[in-house]
């Protein structure tokens, strides 16, 4: 939409042309509100899962608290998402201020990519030393000409190399989403354009990850 407006401002405002902005605009809110419509509630699982997570034994605590932090952040953002569906687009509920409600959400949001972008960053660090260390191992098996060894140490190599690609994904994606809270909180000036294309990358990223569990 964004493109499309700077568009037609280059072109000119024609009555034919408003009328295709207008299209578009109806088509885009219709597909928002559809997108609340299908999350609202999920607040709930969101919370389920972040207090299992805080309650899990074992693993790593870093990662364990991170994790059960980018779950409240998104029970918040849902939480608001639901709410403001009700009170706002539906007009169920009477909601007294509801660009406060807006902006707890996407503060939210914003806590929980951070906190999913930490825990990718001290992760892919964890990966960095567990293979340093496994260059150690790989090159004392080389020296005794150890089979078996040189195989496990290629089964850890494939681990690392297929854990460290899952990491940079997710690390990729926290850093495009940020930019959406970022843009709506007013936190920086970012351009809507960058801000649009960073959202179109990460929905194809999201599309893709689904097209591929249902391929495997």
């Amino acid at each position: 939409m964004y493109l499309v407006s700077r568009r037609v401002s280059q072109l000119g405002k024609t009555p034919s042309r408003l009328e295709w902005i207008a299209t578009l605009t109806r088509i885009q809110q219709t597909l928002s509100t559809t997108r609340k419509v299908m999350r609202s509630g999920k607040f709930v699982a969101f919370f389920q899962q972040a207090v299992r997570t805080l309650a899990g034994a074992g693993g790593d605590e870093v990662v364990r608290v991170l994790g059960a932090a980018h779950k409240l952040g998104m029970f918040v953002f849902m939480a608001a998402d639901t709410l403001g569906l009700l009170g706002t687009t539906l007009a169920l509920v009477r909601l007294r201020n509801p660009t406060r409600v807006a902006r707890i959400g996407q503060r939210g949001w914003m806590y929980a990519l951070i906190a999913q972008l930490l825990s990718a960053l001290y992760q892919l660090r964890g990966l960095a030393l567990r293979n340093a260390d496994l260059q150690r191992v790989r090159r004392h098996v080389g020296k005794t000409g150890d089979v078996m060894g040189e195989r496990e140490c290629a089964m850890e190599e494939q681990a690392i190399r297929t854990q460290r690609t899952g990491l940079t994904r997710q690390l990729t994606a926290s850093v495009l989403d940020l930019a959406i809270p970022i843009k709506g909180l007013g936190i920086l000036p970012l351009n809507e354009g960058l801000v649009a294309l960073a959202g179109s990358i990460t929905s194809l990223m999201g599309v893709q990850d689904v097209l591929g569990k249902a391929a495997g």
